[in-house]
């Protein structure tokens, strides 16, 4: 087969060298959509001039099956995207990123979460929708900047999950959708920031305790169908909760009927 001339050649290093340099200047590399099989050596090599540079990385939609521990070289890296690729794993090197907020690790193959995940301390958003959990490490709860974290369809997830986020008191809004909760432990009433709650297709949740309602003041989004939660209304708080929904709203509302449309409030159920 005929090789590229030298001029392709010389046009295509140009392009890879621009492209670098705009990595360098910026600190956002994109690798998203590349078909990459691994992430290049030269942004993780702590002696070069790449790894305390990047700020930014987005290696979605590729066909990476590991992260290399040289992953921790980025130590000034605040946002990381590996969703949509074939991960069954995180290195415990993840835990040397402490200046990450932004972790999404969407629609993979993930077993399990680093401990070491703990470390870091500036993380506010966590993105593990679509993977295989069925547990997540306790020393999560030390993540305590936490406010967004979306578990959806993890199938074999348990309740535990809850247990764990419940100590993150700054946590704003969860979605454990689609997993094997089978119950809405009392104890997420320690987050008086919680907004959102979706338990959606969790099947064998039969109720929200009273306290969720009473203590989570500023929840107005409560997701649950796909439950058996039946009767809701005689559940101590729920009264509180309907009127804190109306008022995010700003509706005009009668009987539970919005005047400006056909179609009545979403509480949830």
């Amino acid at each position: 087969p005929s090789s590229a001339s030298p001029t392709v050649r010389s046009k295509s290093k140009s392009a890879t060298a621009s492209r670098e340099n705009a990595w360098k200047t910026t600190g956002i590399v994109s690798l998203r959509d590349c078909n990459a099989r691994e992430i290049p050596t030269k942004l993780l090599d702590a002696d070069g001039d790449f790894a305390l540079k990047v700020r930014n990385l987005d290696a979605a939609n590729n066909k990476l099956s590991t992260i290399p521990r040289e992953i921790g070289n980025c130590t000034n890296i605040t946002r990381l995207v590996l969703s949509n690729n074939a991960l069954e794993a995180l290195p415990g090197e993840v835990g040397r990123l402490v200046k990450l907020k932004i972790l999404i690790c969407d629609d993979n193959r993930l077993k399990t979460l680093p401990v070491e995940i703990a470390s870091c301390r500036a993380l506010t958003t966590l993105g593990v929708k679509g993977n295989d959990l069925d547990s997540i490490p306790s020393e999560i709860s030390q993540c305590a900047d936490l406010v967004n974290v979306n578990f959806r369809m993890n199938r074999n997830l348990g309740t535990g999950v809850l247990d764990v986020l419940a100590d993150c008191v700054k946590l704003e809004e969860i979605d454990v959708s689609s997993c094997a909760i089978t119950i809405v432990p009392a104890r997420l009433s320690n987050l008086k920031s919680l907004k959102v709650l979706a338990v959606d297709d969790n099947a064998c949740v039969e109720t929200i305790p009273s306290a969720v309602f009473k203590s989570c003041t500023a929840l107005t989004k409560l997701s649950a169908h796909g439950t058996s939660i039946r009767n809701v209304e005689y559940i101590d708080g729920y009264d509180a909760y309907v009127e804190r929904v109306k008022a995010r709203h700003g509706k005009i509302i009668s009987g539970d009927v919005m005047i400006v449309g056909a179609r009545g409030l979403d509480y949830g159920f």
